[in-house]
């Protein structure tokens, strides 16, 4: 009977230890877990509050389902310049965006003090048919202001799902006055990935990263390595989607050591190696072309031309245009039960521990968006007389004041 007491004993002393074990560890997590519960709940009823009263007290009748995108849309863009929210409308344009398949006027540009800068036209498109230069700025698109709209609200207001008009208010460059145009949007297809421009000289356009542009440079290139010397105008300044795997396949081209590429997830880190060994990579000489509308693995690539430079190829890779924005995340598009969607932040790309989003891509070769006409030409005289990263003095004035 002793013995069995005793037994007794230590089973109550151990589990007397696992409790007080628990309450300390655990019993701390599920506290903090109810105190940051209790704190949403309260953010959603003072959301319901305000609701209310603007329902019962504004001076004239709002729907509030009706405003409540604006809210969506200013809660996620206070996370970051990635994230935003998407009505019905623009999901679907998002989903075609993506597709490559949506119809467009022609125009690519950046948010810049609320509104949409342009900084480039397509040719042969409506948009440069109208007149539309880079320097100009958009405010309005279809009658609604695009003020302090995401990026991604306001890019994809440029767009339609089938052929049809819209209505832009337009501020040119240097200019006070602005002005209403109507532009017919169009499927203006993908132009060939590699064309020749000069004896030598190929003009690579990544408009997107996906698997069958990345296949197809792959052969293009491949089948071109053969003439010398071999050089290349990469364009990176239409930039319109892509995705990681493709990016990962890509740099196997252009890089010929291996480079770690970290993807930082919420719960987790996921490593990449980027690049090739030394004698897969293509040998080559470049002008990389890029600026404010080069954003996501197009800025991440730019980011690798700018810091990766090899030992065999030290002034290899030129980059000229503007500074690049710092739009550089792996997006998830998560849809909605009413139609809509969110686009979230999922993770932050680091290379050698920083996060290049923070920082942007600033140009060897500064040149104003204004003189973007001639930025190709440049890139041939570059490559043409062998141009280092430092160019003479005689170019001072194609230099961008910064």
């Amino acid at each position: 009977m002793p013995m069995r007491m005793k037994k007794l004993n230590k089973l109550a002393f151990f589990i007397v230890v696992l409790f007080i074990f628990f309450f300390i560890f655990a019993g701390k997590k599920i506290f903090r877990s109810f105190t940051e519960n209790k704190k949403e709940y309260q953010y959603l009823s003072l959301f319901s509050e305000v609701t209310s009263l603007v329902k019962t007290d504004y001076v004239e009748k709002v729907k509030p389902g009706a405003k409540f995108p604006g809210a969506y849309s200013a809660m996620l863009g206070a996370l970051d310049k990635f994230s935003a929210y998407l009505d019905t409308g623009k999901t679907g344009i998002y989903r075609l965006y993506r597709q490559g398949s949506a119809y467009e006027c022609g125009i690519y540009g950046s948010k810049i003090s609320n509104y949409f800068y342009i900084t480039g036209v397509a040719k042969n498109s409506t948009a440069e048919a109208a007149g539309l230069k880079p320097g100009d700025i958009i405010k309005a698109v279809n009658g609604k202001s695009i003020y302090s709209l995401s990026f991604w609200e306001m890019y994809l207001s440029l767009l339609t799902n089938k052929p049809g008009t819209i209505e832009i208010v337009l501020l040119k460059n240097r200019t006070t006055k602005a002005s209403k145009i109507n532009l017919k949007t169009q499927r203006t297809g993908e132009g060939p990935i590699v064309k020749k421009i000069e004896p030598g000289i190929l003009l690579v356009d990544l408009s997107r990263i996906d698997r069958e542009r990345v296949t197809a440079l792959k052969r293009e290139l491949g089948e071109a390595a053969a003439q010398h010397p071999f050089k290349l105008i990469i364009d990176l300044r239409k930039y319109n989607g892509g995705d990681l795997e493709s990016f990962v396949r890509l740099t196997k081209l252009f890089f010929n050591q291996t480079i770690p590429l970290t993807l930082k997830l919420k719960h987790k880190k996921e490593t990449f190696l980027l690049g090739a060994n030394a004698n897969e990579a293509l040998t080559y000489h470049a002008v990389v072309v890029v600026n404010k509308s080069t954003m996501m693995y197009g800025e991440l690539l730019a980011y690798l031309f700018k810091t990766f430079q090899t030992p065999e190829r030290p002034a290899a890779v030129t980059l000229i245009g503007s500074k690049t924005r710092g739009f550089i995340s792996k997006l998830k598009h998560i849809p909605l039960d009413d139609g809509s969607s969110i686009l979230l932040t999922e993770g932050l790309f680091l290379l050698k521990g920083k996060n290049p989003a923070k920082t942007g891509v600033t140009p060897d070769v500064k040149i104003k968006e204004t003189d973007a006409a001639k930025i190709i030409d440049r890139g041939i005289s570059i490559l043409t007389n062998n141009r280092k990263k430092n160019p003479d003095k005689t170019h001072d004035q194609d230099q961008e004041k910064t």
